[in-house]
């Protein structure tokens, strides 16, 4: 260290001696010390995902019924719109003219959408809690399952966690 930088450290550390109570100085650095890693575990359980809703979405044709000499097949990767509902009953569908798990109108509310991509893939960040979701199919929208007896579809979206969904598309037979 060159002689006039190591002559000003002795005068500073020589006035910081006489001024500053060395028990507090310390009592303060534990404080500050404590609440960085409060603050670090804080924040890494309020974590915000880039997505927390993701999958993929698959069309089922013909026959996809599981047989002894063939795997069961997930279908074919289907590029789609996922409609993202606030928890629907199934009085709150309007099936129209068409049948099955097929619908043309839903009344209860849109709260979001999500395309799925060339693979079937889709991800999306939506708020934690309870949804419905229906998958654009053809000229309607197609019900994946039901819940229950009163609900139509729903999925729970947790905080904090990427929640992974398949979904199957079968109507291929209902729909001309």
């Amino acid at each position: 260290m060159p002689l006039k930088l190591q002559g000003n450290l002795d005068i500073f550390l020589r006035i910081f001696r006489q001024n500053v109570d060395m028990p507090k100085i310390i009592y303060y650095l534990y404080l500050f010390v404590i609440t960085c890693f409060i603050n670090a575990c804080a924040n890494r359980h309020s974590l915000h995902l880039p997505y927390n809703f993701s999958g993929h979405v698959y069309e089922q044709k013909y026959n996809a019924m599981p047989m002894v000499d063939k795997p069961d097949t997930k279908g074919s990767p289907f590029m789609t719109t996922l409609y993202i509902y606030e928890p629907t009953k199934i009085n709150q569908i309007d099936e129209g003219v068409i049948t099955g798990p097929m619908v043309s109108k839903i009344t209860s509310q849109l709260v979001d959408s999500v395309a799925s991509d060339n693979k079937g893939a889709f991800q999306k960040y939506v708020k934690p809690g309870k949804y419905t979701v229906m998958i654009k199919y053809k000229n309607g929208f197609f019900i994946p399952y039901f819940s229950g007896v009163d609900w139509v579809s729903l999925i729970e979206i947790k905080s904090n966690e990427i929640n992974n969904i398949d979904f199957k598309v079968s109507a291929a037979t209902l729909v001309q």
